[in-house]
């Protein structure tokens, strides 16, 4: 196992259920139990289902291999529902190019995820899609899509136009791909995987989920930080073993 929140036996337990519910909402599917209006919702928690399966394989020692064939199927069905979704609604006329935390999560992490698994540039070029149709645009989703995606257009700015508690909780990390010197960045990834990428997720769904008794905990992993590190190229020996990260697959 890679984290040690839940003994093996939790995941012999679990990852049966995802496979039960995943197959359920795909024969829903085939039999056209969904009503149209509930199609794009059905898709979302679909996709949300994929993604947590991957990385419970992760999380409990499958293969990398095996890991990158589950994510394949993640983009899939991300490419079904992703626009609009997730982007900050705060009137019926003012939508801001920018995720909410939950939906930024996502994104980064099946952004990082596509570039530490290698995964096909077809692929990787689907979710690159959705974030363009979104007009979001983020230091953070640049500098990964542009390590993977050589032809990548610079931006000159961010898409924020109000500010809301992304740039504080990544700050660190967002200050690490811009500093030159790699000792200092280095330092301040540090402080971010160990100090404040769990702590400044506090109010999320996942946040402590291993505490709760519904078995919905599926692993905690900033895969933003191992894949920053493996892009600058940084020494992670000060951070490597720390529970959050997800060291091999740097």
């Amino acid at each position: 196992m890679r984290q040690k929140f839940k003994d093996i036996y939790y995941y012999f337990k679990n990852l049966p259920k995802y496979d039960a519910m995943i197959e359920q909402s795909n024969q829903r599917f085939k039999d056209g139990l969904i009503p149209n209006e509930r199609i794009k919702i059905s898709n979302d928690l679909f996709r949300n289902l994929k993604l947590s399966k991957t990385i419970l394989k992760y999380t409990f020692g499958e293969p990398i291999e095996e890991v990158k064939k589950e994510f394949a199927n993640v983009i899939n069905y991300a490419n079904e529902n992703w626009v609009g979704l997730w982007t900050l609604k705060l009137s019926a006329s003012k939508i801001l190019n920018q995720y909410i935390l939950s939906g930024y999560d996502e994104m980064l992490w099946m952004l990082s995820l596509g570039y530490l698994l290698d995964i096909p540039e077809d692929d990787f070029k689907k979710l690159v899609y959705l974030v363009d149709a979104d007009g979001v645009k983020d230091i953070l989703f640049e500098f990964i899509i542009s390590a993977k995606l050589k032809d990548r257009k610079p931006i000159s700015e961010e898409s924020y136009r109000e500010r809301f508690d992304i740039p504080r909780i990544f700050k660190k990390l967002r200050e690490a791909i811009i500093d030159p010197d790699n000792s200092k960045a280095e330092k301040l990834v540090k402080e971010f995987i160990r100090v404040e990428w769990y702590r400044n997720h506090k109010g999320q769904g996942w946040y402590d989920c291993h505490k709760s008794a519904h078995d919905v905990y599926y692993g905690y992993w900033s895969f933003e930080t191992a894949a920053v590190v493996k892009i600058l190229g940084l020494n992670d020996s000060e951070f490597k073993d720390w529970q959050y990260y997800p060291k091999d697959l740097v």
